[in-house]
């Protein structure tokens, strides 16, 4: 009798090689040694071996930022340690990562943000509420976005910022297209890797993902323009600290 296939994610390293074996219903990106999987409905956190070290119980979970992970249960945002208990108690109707020392959250309705002893520094007065990054984030409060600083002060717009992130260079490459298919520019605007992908990510770490039709199967590329290894994934995300999280087939076992 025929086994059947299911897609699952494992995670490669920057060789192609397999360094822990599609397992998981879902995988996310390893921060601080530990990766957020799901199996079945659950989510929980692996380590780089690959062993589950914090049970997959929870809703949802989110990265691990200065040894502190959101993860929800019963419908509530809360946030764990390393060994999965809990710092600061299911409670609120959403939250972000830490960032800065701070997270957004939402409770009653209204988002303000919590330090990593779950107190509140920012009361929760905003209608919406970005993450921090270099020391301001954006908030909406009456329809308007406007940015504040760590204290909630309000920022002046005037001041911030804003990049516009096209053409996205990494590694001084940056994917592009000649209206037909994709290569890879330096910042003269020279084609260095010639269009000939369908699809085309920014490299990471010395690496892009690239496939060559709408229903092929995913590959990385080095500066180059040559691949590194075959293409062989359904789904393939960037590599993170040389390690990249991919979809591919797997026969169930007999």
């Amino acid at each position: 009798m025929a086994k059947s296939k299911k897609l699952l994610w494992g995670y490669i390293d920057t060789k192609g090689n397999y360094i822990i074996e599609p397992s998981f219903d879902d995988a996310w990106d390893f921060h601080e040694g530990l990766a957020a999987v799901k199996i079945d409905w659950a989510r929980g956190y692996i380590n780089h071996k690959g062993d589950i070290v914090i049970t997959p119980k929870f809703q949802s979970a989110g990265d691990f930022c200065d040894g502190i992970a959101r993860v929800m249960e019963d419908d509530l945002w809360g946030f764990i340690n390393r060994e999965g208990e809990y710092l600061i108690s299911p409670k609120f109707e959403k939250a972000s990562d830490f960032k800065d020392g701070l997270a957004a959250v939402k409770i009653n309705g209204k988002y303000g943000f919590i330090n990593e002893r779950g107190s509140f520094v920012i009361a929760p007065e905003f209608d919406a509420a970005d993450s921090f990054n270099d020391g301001v984030a954006r908030v909406m409060s009456g329809g308007q976005w406007r940015y504040i600083d760590r204290s909630g002060a309000y920022v002046d717009a005037s001041e911030m910022i804003v990049s516009n992130d096209t053409p996205r260079f990494h590694d001084g490459l940056a994917p592009a297209d000649d209206g037909d298919k994709y290569g890879y520019i330096n910042e003269d605007g020279t084609f260095v890797i010639p269009p000939k992908f369908y699809q085309a990510e920014p490299f990471r770490e010395g690496f892009a993902r690239v496939r060559q039709t709408a229903n092929g199967k995913w590959g990385f590329i080095n500066s180059r323009g040559v691949y590194a290894f075959k293409e062989k994934f359904k789904q393939a995300e960037d590599f993170c600290g040389g390690i990249a999280r991919v979809l591919a087939e797997k026969r169930d076992s007999e």
